[in-house]
């Protein structure tokens, strides 16, 4: 039979949705500008900690749920508390994992030189979305497939499609071709 206690205990210690590296090259680091960073971060830790106190006070519920189950003394209802208590134990090992996670959002969040103002995400937009799209451009030329026509319609709509034309231009020059 096999040592449930120490299953248990492992599963408690890798506890976490996503690790650091996963929320820092994947989930923030998919924002090239520091500011998208920053933003990405903030939305982050705000859905984190929207879940945990949510989860906190469904703790509280659960628990209260169990104790009027048992104040009953009926036997279906004590199984019932049983019940409860094995989704509150679900619930425990996740909070686990989302304090964790929060812990390294909050490190990544204070790693930032500033807290960025709505007005200098807003005013950052237009660099960050040419480095994006042009960036993707790129890769999709790298991968053999070329840019596709959706692609380029959203370039020319973020007005970064003239600048990457006239870079390509430029390099087809210096290659004398």
């Amino acid at each position: 039979m096999p040592n449930f206690e120490e299953i248990e205990a492992a599963i408690l210690e890798v506890q976490q949705p996503r690790s650091r590296f996963q929320l820092e090259r994947f989930v923030i680091g998919q924002h090239k500008t520091e500011e998208m960073q920053f933003y990405q971060t903030c939305l982050e830790l705000q859905d984190m900690i929207y879940k945990y106190q949510s989860a906190k006070l469904n703790v509280q519920k659960q628990e209260l749920k169990i104790k009027r189950l048992r104040e009953t003394g009926d036997e279906l209802k004590e199984l019932k508390a049983q019940e409860l208590e094995l989704g509150l134990k679900q619930t425990y090992t996740a909070m686990q994992g989302a304090e964790r996670e929060m812990l390294a959002l909050t490190e990544i969040f204070y790693s930032f030189p500033k807290q960025y103002t709505r007005e200098e995400i807003e005013a950052a937009q237009p660099d960050y979305w040419d480095e994006r799209l042009t960036g993707n451009a790129r890769a999709q030329l790298m991968g053999g497939s070329g840019v596709n026509a959706a692609h380029i319609e959203a370039m020319e709509q973020a007005g970064v499609l003239e600048s990457l034309i006239a870079e390509v231009q430029e390099s087809k020059k210096e290659l004398g071709l």
